[in-house]
């Protein structure tokens, strides 16, 4: 439950051992790289150009198998993502290269090439059909579609928009040249878009015809060349007829080059550590007899490190506290309940080198929150099962995947364990049942263990109120421990002691507005014992509430401007610092009431599918509809609240708890290591 104690590290060997000391660094994953600080004699390496290449070929194999998954799917069961990577040694994965490597790169050429030829007969065909469209309204004409002329006429191809007869063509030529009466039309095609026409006329009356053609909106037809339409689209159905065979043929070169899929997979992680080894190599300086390279490493890993590269790579390796001021990265480490929680701190910010890891003083909270929130224990059981069965049955998972089942499987025993206080199990569908199928009025199988958030909203509210006060105390409590963690005893006395008394203090007036004056009949008997201990504490204690919060008020006001030179700023200081407690803690607590809002959200909606579900009133049609809208809409309801519920608990964690004395800021260690997808290195005893 807190942040591993890394150290600096330098290691000097001779150049011809750099290969192996990269390589045995890249598979133990457990050293961050920097920048080292040496002589001017000793200078980086530029390995840009090795770098690019084979960032090259990487995308290369990538494009091939983006182009393979998408010719030739794999369908992959949901389970796939619970398989780890395949564990190969250090000589075994090597080996591997030399069979495998220059073959998929081969692969890759050819794929990408035929994707490039698919692409190329693709558009290609897609041009034959457009232009075998244009010529197919052109069949009935016996002639090639150009305009032309011969001795003594002309003659033009074209089409004029809108549907016409050969009748009302010519009117309307004769309208526009009643003095040329040597003029022979034919329609070739007509629809209601489009009617296309062959016009003959005398060669030396061109000139007057084009120019009342145009008036008329004809349009010439493209020439296509010099063969008739029938030619014509026979010739463009022959090729379009040889694109579509070679686009099958195409395809089923990919599809048998999709055989080869496992290994392109291999070579792009084996492209991968080789990039991560030049990237490396730029990062270690070096002449012509010696290397050096320094970062940051875990203790235990550092001292593992330290005798194993002394004894089996000839290196001189030294592990030292860093120096003060060093861009020292974060490491976390927590225990089996917290760790799957890291990442939720991660994602706000690490902690700086005077935080404490607040991961795990946090979980007990966040999974509490998080079953507050989802609240069902139907929906509790789905998630506790989902993610306990592959975590009991797939021990070879790998750490980060568990982590994330880890997380959800607490979350979900939270679930199970608020909906069953609230009752809620599958909404209410175990007394709809009873109601609507069994004919038993006023029975609920599965009855809250506490109370219904629903009907008992205030008191369900109070709670919320009160572990959310617990939350904001434990938040100040960190806040105290860090500063006298960082020898801050005076800070750690005034920001916390005048916070608790006051809050303390002002709390049971806060609480008296929401509080019931009488314990209600259908109260559980675990409700009336919490509602009897809750009266008992506040009544015993009126009298002590206002003193306490005297108090709290005095030191505050006397501490809390306690960095000001002057009485004046001092006074101003403390006067401001009650405001904002009073302000800042009065919005902090009402930010709890989203544990009863979204439980009860929850709780209606699943309540009102179950109701949907019942309405026919055909006894038959009714257990069908049921099943249905059951299956559907508490799939539906599970999968949107768990996402409110993750976002909410996350909030919660971010705003109301770190704002009281987490700072963040800390850098995440990035070590050297073999980023694959597809394959790992087996770890070495």
């Amino acid at each position: 439950m807190a942040k591993v104690k890394v150290m600096s590290i330098e290691l000097i060997a001779p150049l011809s051992r750099r290969d192996e000391v990269l390589d045995y660094l890249q598979r133990k994953g457990a050293v961050e790289l920097s920048e080292p600080d040496v002589p001017p004699s000793l200078a980086s390496g530029d390995y840009a150009a090795e770098v690019y290449e084979t960032e090259t070929r990487l995308q290369e194999v990538q494009n091939a198998s983006a182009v393979l998954a998408r010719v030739a799917p794999v369908k992959k069961p949901l389970t796939a993502m619970l398989e780890p990577r395949q564990a190969l040694t250090d000589e075994a994965f090597y080996r591997k290269a030399e069979a495998e490597v220059e073959t998929a790169l081969a692969v890759s050429a050819e794929v990408l090439q035929l994707e490039r030829e698919h692409a190329d007969q693709s558009a290609e065909n897609v041009r034959l059909k457009t232009l075998a469209e244009s010529v197919a309204p052109w069949r009935a004409a016996d002639i090639p579609i150009r305009s032309g002329t011969t001795a003594s006429t002309a003659y033009r191809l074209g089409s004029f928009k809108g549907q016409f007869t050969r009748e009302e063509l010519l009117c309307r030529l004769a309208e526009a040249l009643p003095e040329n009466d040597c003029v022979e039309l034919e329609v070739v095609y007509a629809d209601e878009n489009v009617t296309n026409v062959a016009v003959l006329f005398l060669k030396s009356q061109a000139r007057v015809f084009d120019t009342a053609l145009g008036d008329m909106g004809f349009v010439t037809a493209p020439a296509i060349g010099d063969e008739t339409p029938e030619e014509k689209l026979s010739e463009l159905e022959e090729a379009l007829s040889e694109g579509e065979k070679r686009l099958t043929e195409i395809d089923e070169r990919l599809k048998a080059l999709a055989e080869e899929r496992d290994k392109l997979s291999f070579t792009e992680d084996f492209l991968t550590v080789k990039r991560q080894k030049y990237e490396a190599m730029a990062q270690v300086s070096a002449d012509e007899r010696i290397f050096v390279l320094q970062g940051y490493a875990a203790e235990k890993d550092a001292v593992k490190i330290q005798a194993y590269a002394g004894r089996y790579l000839d290196a001189a390796v030294e592990v030292r506290e860093p120096a003060e001021g060093e861009d020292v990265p974060v490491i976390l480490k927590n225990g089996f309940f917290a760790a799957p929680l890291e990442n939720i701190t991660g994602m706000y910010s690490l902690p700086a080198n005077a935080d404490i890891d607040p991961t795990g003083f946090m979980a007990f909270f966040y999974y509490l929150f998080f079953g507050m929130m989802l609240s069902d224990a139907g929906y509790g059981l789905i998630i506790t099962l989902g993610t306990g069965l592959p975590l009991l049955l797939k021990r070879d998972m790998e750490n980060k995947m568990k982590k994330t089942l880890r997380m959800y499987f607490f979350c979900g025993l939270s679930t199970v364990f608020w909906g069953a206080m609230y009752g809620s199990w599958f909404g209410d569908v175990g007394k709809v049942i009873c109601e609507k199928f069994l004919h038993i009025e006023n029975f609920n199988p599965l009855p809250p263990l506490w109370t219904d958030a629903v009907s008992d909203t205030m008191n369900v509210l109070i709670m919320c109120f009160v572990l959310g006060l617990m939350h904001l105390f434990w938040g100040v409590c960190m806040k105290g421990y860090t500063d006298i963690k960082n020898g801050h005893r005076l800070d750690a006395l005034f920001d916390t002691v005048p916070t608790f008394l006051t809050v303390i203090g002002i709390a049971p007036i806060f609480f008296g507005l929401f509080v019931q004056d009488s314990i209600p009949d259908d109260y559980t008997p675990l409700a009336t014992f919490l509602y009897n201990t809750f009266m008992t504490v506040h009544n015993a204690m009126q009298g002590v509430y206002v003193y306490i919060l005297i108090a709290g008020l005095a030191l505050v006001i006397l501490t809390a401007g306690r960095h000001s030179k002057n009485i004046v700023g001092k006074l101003g200081g403390g006067l401001y610092a009650v405001y904002n407690l009073f302000s800042g803690y009065l919005g902090d607590v009402l930010s709890y009431a989203r544990l009863l809002a979204l439980g009860m959200a929850t709780g209606v909606i699943g309540n009102v599918m179950n109701m949907l579900g019942t309405l026919p009133q055909n006894p038959v049609i009714r257990v069908i509809s049921f099943v249905l809208v059951f299956i559907a809409g508490h799939a539906a309801n599970l999968a949107i609240n768990i996402i409110g519920a993750y976002v909410h608990t996350n909030r919660l964690q971010y705003v109301e708890f770190f704002s009281k004395f987490y700072e963040g800021g800390g850098r995440a260690f990035v070590p050297f290591n073999a980023d694959t997808k597809y394959y790992r290195f087996k770890e070495e005893q």
